[in-house]
């Protein structure tokens, strides 16, 4: 399971964790996994990853689970990618569909070795105490030999279950008919906090109300019909009260007269399991909302480019002391919070990175909550830790980041306050060195700027605390449940992390982790010198756009500078206009081409084919998208500059100006 945001939580287990999909084939795993079966498995069925067969192993817990069963589990003895015999125990889970379908299964494979060996041992040493029980019994009377033959056997019996309960990483709990605690484990007591003294001859109180009903039916089936449990996702309480999740297969023992003795019960904490399930349906809900929004917000922008370029060269030629004047600026601000709002969706957009740069957080800081509660009631204290680190970051992003927080705030403590804004440096330590429950062990080892916002609000109920990133969701009536999903995605996309602590007593923290610019200076690269701006100079530009209308306003600011425009709808009219100006007394100055040209030749690709007639063409990338990775590293691909959509006459001569002294 590699380069995922959930990779750094997975690969905490000691569990190997295989993806599958409806073919078996294998689509992704963790360290655990890579340990056992190296890691040139994508894409391979897993019968031949794991056994090197061209077909389904037998009894395979994949192939129930494909059979409509609710899980499937087996043992079997396998060679690890070195060559070393080991005996796992593995178990598969379906992955659905929020419509209830199959769409993949998730195998967990648990090494057993250490048990079967303990369990190898245990019968050679059976095997010897038989001799020895024979040799020192052979004088005795026939019926009093084979008591003590017998007593003996069930002793040493005795000891091998006991050797192999007390070495199992599961929590074992041996229960009589009325569900009165036998024996339990070690793990039992590592995981609950009990020990066999405090509850033995007892009813183990960890069931929580919620799960009352349920878990009673399972133990109902158990005891009166002999029904076994097999993988049953509940939750239980530890002696601290603390809330695990917990996955039970439990089934019925009978005395020597075939009469129930008893439930022997295994339990699996999956806490961690869980929150790797959870943490993943949220990146998914991410990425669908993504897919959405990035295709709204650009046709949006389009759009947009037309109004407000329209506008904008309205504004260009009127009075400004005029009431046309007047109306056409009020038109133009409305158009620009348009503009903020598609931003705000392209956010979400699928493969979208933000635009960073060497920047220091304590003036974002500052300038976005002076911003958001300029006429408040509500005030700041900020506390900066001298020497504060720079960060490469997207100071729009961040700063979009910074003011939802504090607006969430700011509702929250309706008759006013104060937030408390801390920034310091932080040091991450290798993930081996954190708590694996930690949020911030999804970072990487190294610096980083850690920004504390405390409000003093009502706080968030437990309820509902780990909903509040979902896209979406909200509880106030007028929200669009955006602002904190958005705010999860940019700090995600930051390679960051966020957490939250909240009490209706005492107001929520919210935590930012963000790396420094020293400590991703090898994985980012550095912002370009920014160019001083040369004067607009006239000349011929093509425009290259598949909206038409948009083609008519760029051209119509362009005109208005003096320049003569050219217009292209896809990019063989661009090449075609291009070469045939070229061989005229009047060849193009500059080029601005849309990048996405629906069922034509974007911009990508015409601009190589232009730099292969002219290596030193002037060419602006446009788009809708302006968050595009292209957009972010521009120069990557040959473009002088770029220019996101929407955009007004003062932009396009700015961005012109750039591209004419690059």
């Amino acid at each position: 399971m590699q380069n995922n945001p959930l990779a750094a939580t997975i690969d905490t287990l000691e569990i190997a964790i295989w993806e599958l999909d409806l073919d078996l084939r294998i689509l992704s795993y963790n360290r655990k996994a890579k340990e056992i079966y190296g890691d040139n498995v994508i894409g391979d069925f897993c019968f031949h990853a794991a056994a090197g067969l061209d077909h389904i192993c037998p009894n395979c817990p994949a192939q129930k689970v494909l059979n409509g069963q609710p899980s499937g589990r087996s043992q079997h003895s396998r060679v690890t990618a070195i060559g070393k015999p080991i005996t796992i125990d593995h178990t598969a889970t379906p992955l659905k569909n929020e419509d209830g379908s199959l769409r993949g299964i998730v195998i967990s494979i648990v090494d057993i070795s250490h048990l079967k060996n303990i369990e190898r041992e245990l019968k050679i040493h059976q095997h010897h105490l038989e001799e020895l029980v024979l040799k020192r019994t052979c004088e005795l009377k026939e019926s009093e030999f084979k008591h003590r033959l017998l007593y003996e056997k069930a002793k040493l019996q005795e000891e091998l279950y006991h050797s192999i309960l007390h070495s199992s990483s599961d929590a074992i709990v041996v229960y009589d008919t009325v569900g009165q605690v036998q024996y339990f484990n070690p793990t039992f007591s590592q995981i609950f906090g009990w020990n066999l003294e405090e509850l033995k001859g007892r009813h183990i109180p960890f069931l929580p109300e919620s799960e009352r009903e349920i878990s009673m039916q399972h133990i109902s089936a158990l005891i009166n019909d002999g029904t076994p449990c097999q993988n049953f996702r509940t939750k239980r309480l530890t002696k601290q009260g603390e809330l695990k999740d917990i996955s039970i297969s439990a089934s019925r023992y009978i005395d020597h007269r075939d009469q129930p003795a008893g439930m022997l019960v295994i339990l699996r904490d999956i806490t961690d399991q869980i929150k790797a399930e959870q943490e993943a349906l949220k990146v998914r809900k991410l990425e669908s909302v993504g897919i959405l929004a990035g295709g709204i917000a650009h046709d949006f922008n389009n759009i947009l480019t037309a109004i407000l370029g329209n506008i904008s060269l309205a504004l260009s030629l009127t009075e400004a002391d005029s009431k046309t004047h007047k109306i056409l600026a009020a038109s133009e601000k409305a158009s620009l919070r348009a503009k903020d709002l598609t931003q705000q969706l392209l956010t979400f957009a699928k493969g979208g990175e933000p635009l960073k740069e060497i920047t220091s957080i304590e003036d974002i800081i500052r300038d976005s909550a002076g911003f958001v509660l300029a006429g408040k009631n509500v005030r700041c204290n900020f506390n900066f830790e001298p020497g504060l680190k720079p960060a490469l970051i997207d100071p729009g992003q961040i700063s979009q980041v910074i003011q939802n927080i504090i607006i969430n705030a700011e509702q929250a403590m309706p008759a006013g306050g104060v937030i408390k804004i801390d920034c310091r440096n932080h040091r991450q330590e290798p993930q081996d060195q954190i708590n694996k429950h930690d949020q911030t062990s999804l970072l990487e080892a190294g610096d980083y700027l850690r920004i504390r916002l405390k409000d003093q609000g009502c706080g968030i109920p437990a309820a509902i605390i780990d909903r509040i990133f979902d896209p979406y969701f909200t509880t106030k009536a007028t929200g669009s449940g955006l602002g904190l999903a958005i705010t999860h995605s940019i700090i995600r996309k930051h390679y960051g992390a966020i957490t939250i602590d909240s009490s209706t007593d005492t107001g929520t923290t919210i935590s930012i982790y963000l790396p420094a610019a020293a400590s991703i200076s090898s994985r980012e690269p550095l912002p370009r010198p920014r160019r001083p701006e040369a004067e607009m100079s006239p000349g011929s530009v093509i425009i290259m756009d598949d909206e038409e209308i948009i083609r008519e306003v760029v051209e119509g600011m362009l005109s208005a500078a003096g320049y003569k425009v050219l217009q292209a709808e896809d990019g063989q009219e661009a090449l075609r206009l291009y070469e045939n100006a070229n061989r005229s007394d009047s060849p193009v100055t500059l080029i601005i081409m849309d990048l996405t040209i629906p069922g034509g030749m974007g911009g990508q690709q015409t601009a190589q084919k232009i730099l292969q007639i002219n290596p030193q063409a002037k060419i602006i990338v446009s788009s809708g998208y302006a968050n595009d990775p292209i957009m972010a590293d521009y120069a990557e691909y040959g473009f002088c500059a770029a220019l996101a959509k929407p955009f007004q006459l003062q932009e396009l001569k700015q961005t012109i100006a750039k591209a004419l002294s690059s």
